[in-house]
């Protein structure tokens, strides 16, 4: 009897990491996908044209003064090392290879997130792994761009690497710092993941800071982690005081108007942050238990995560963004919620959490590959776009509209496509491939229309070409965009597109 109760536990215990291992697979295969079949999108066009255009390496700086380039975006936008691996690897690798990287990157967080919380391989919490990486899969803000290589690198690629670092921190214990090829990497590695994104290195160095504190007496750090804590926090402070990003959190940027009120943004923006932090000051308030377990939590790496997660709130109340702002607020606070579980030993009957890891299982899994399937007829429609574009002479192109910020709903609006009221996207799409006119996308019915003799052609969709420029109010509710057609003036007017989910 104690066999088979002992090959019970081992297939309870096996049964639970491979739904892990399975889900994470499926997530790396699914959104490798979606990174493979969106287009180049939004700010992608502006760090591909840094180093080279459709002719080759002949962008706005050649390769070699890339530090020029870098140093210019350190002063006038931001000093994040995600932004300058966007414009390095834009120009020198080819797209599959970053999305592959990207949709790498994108299933390490999540695993990372399970690692460090405690329950990568953990008997008895497998149930909850799965639905930790299902919360990270379905409820973090993809919607917002996430499958764009430039804002895949700001936040899950920098969420990523951060954790890895930190995770890479926690295995050096013993290491005596007496290996100078390992000095340098460690180094190397520390200065890369604090000068990632100010928003997700800052509050982890406040959440270490906390940490040390209580361990001031004996804080037990090896020599090659305290070498990995300086170069991180060099790091940091190099992204953070960068001019660029001082000058935006003085408000200089007067074009930017937020999306809401600080208070609502944290709201939208990290709501998973919110309600651990509420459990957690609940289980504190009606649990004695938790009371005097309160002083050996805070003595533990579990509030490196805490304090990282309201900290990093901070910067989504002052972002003025709904959506990305929240992306690593989210992920420390997940963090902590598994540490202060498996510290606290809480356990749910095994029926509802294995029931409960099984839906959120499925939906994942449906959820992503409907996603990459309806992304494919999009990736399709996108490039015979871009094929137009390139063989017409006045820059027009005629094509369905198909709003795919808003719909299909099961996409949970993931697939970004061109927009054409982002006149900058459309500017430098223009300079990247050498061209005089701006892309214009006019609906399919105008093929047959006379541009020569027309002065207003309405369509069922709302849109209207006309000769006359609108003024006024009329441009309030509409987008207008200029185009030259038979040697004459046009102007079509869209009417403004539906908000996408998580927009004001």
């Amino acid at each position: 009897m104690l066999i088979f109760a002992d090959m019970k536990q081992i297939v309870r215990y096996n049964s639970g990491f491979m739904a892990l291992v399975a889900l994470l697979a499926v997530i790396w295969v699914t959104y490798t996908l979606m990174y493979l079949l969106t287009p180049y999108f939004g700010d992608d066009w502006g760090y591909l044209s840094v180093h080279r255009t459709s002719t080759g390496l002949d962008g706005l700086y050649p390769l070699h003064e890339f530090w020029l380039a870098d140093a210019r975006h350190w002063l006038h936008s931001n000093g994040r090392m995600a932004n300058y691996l966007a414009s390095f690897c834009l120009g020198v690798f080819p797209k599959w290879l970053i999305d592959v990287i990207l949709g790498s990157a994108a299933c390490a967080g999540a695993a990372l997130i399970v690692r460090i919380g405690g329950l990568w391989r953990t008997d008895g919490y497998g149930s909850m792994a799965v639905i930790i990486v299902a919360v990270y899969a379905m409820l973090f803000p993809w919607w917002d761009m996430m499958f764009t290589i430039d804002f895949a690198l700001n936040y899950p690629f920098a969420l990523a690497v951060i954790l890895a670092a930190t995770y890479m921190f926690g295995r050096m214990k013993s290491a005596d710092g007496k290996a100078p090829l390992m000095t340098s990497a460690v180094i190397i590695v520390g200065v890369v993941a604090g000068c990632m994104h100010e928003s997700a290195s800052l509050p982890v160095l406040a959440g270490v800071g906390v940490w040390l504190w209580f361990h001031r007496d004996d804080n037990g750090l090896s020599t090659m982690q305290r070498r990995m804590l300086w170069a991180f926090a060099a790091g940091t402070a190099l992204a953070t005081l960068s001019p660029g990003i001082l000058f935006r959190a003085a408000g200089s940027e007067a074009w930017r108007v937020p999306d809401d009120n600080p208070w609502i943004l944290v709201v939208k923006s990290a709501p998973i942050t919110l309600i651990v932090a509420v459990a957690f000051i609940c289980s504190l308030i009606c649990s004695r238990r938790m009371r005097r377990m309160l002083p050996r939590i805070a003595a533990s790496p579990s509030i490196v995560w805490g304090v990282a997660a309201i900290v990093a709130l901070g910067s989504v109340a002052a972002g003025g963004i709904v959506g990305r702002s929240g992306w690593f607020s989210q992920a420390y606070a997940l963090i902590f919620m598994c540490r202060w579980i498996r510290m606290s030993e809480l356990r749910l009957p095994r029926a509802v959490t294995v029931t409960a890891a099984a839906v959120a299982w499925i939906v994942t899994v449906a959820q992503s590959i409907a996603t990459s399937v309806t992304a494919v007829e999009f990736g399709r429609r996108m490039e015979a776009i871009d094929e137009a574009y390139l063989e017409s002479a006045d820059g027009v192109v005629f094509a369905d509209d198909i709003d795919y910020l808003t719909s299909p709903w099961w996409t949970l609006q993931r697939i970004d496509h061109r927009t054409q009221d982002m006149t900058m996207e459309r500017e430098n799409i223009a300079g990247y491939f050498h061209r005089e006119h701006l892309p214009v996308i006019l609906p399919r019915a105008a093929t047959s229309i006379d541009f020569s003799t027309l002065h207003t052609a309405k369509f069922n969709s709302g849109a209207v070409i006309t000769t006359r420029k609108p003024e006024g109010d009329s441009c309030l509710s509409v987008t207008v965009i200029p185009f030259s057609r038979a040697g004459r003036e046009f102007y079509l007017i869209m009417p403004r597109r539906r908000a996408a989910w998580g927009e004001r």
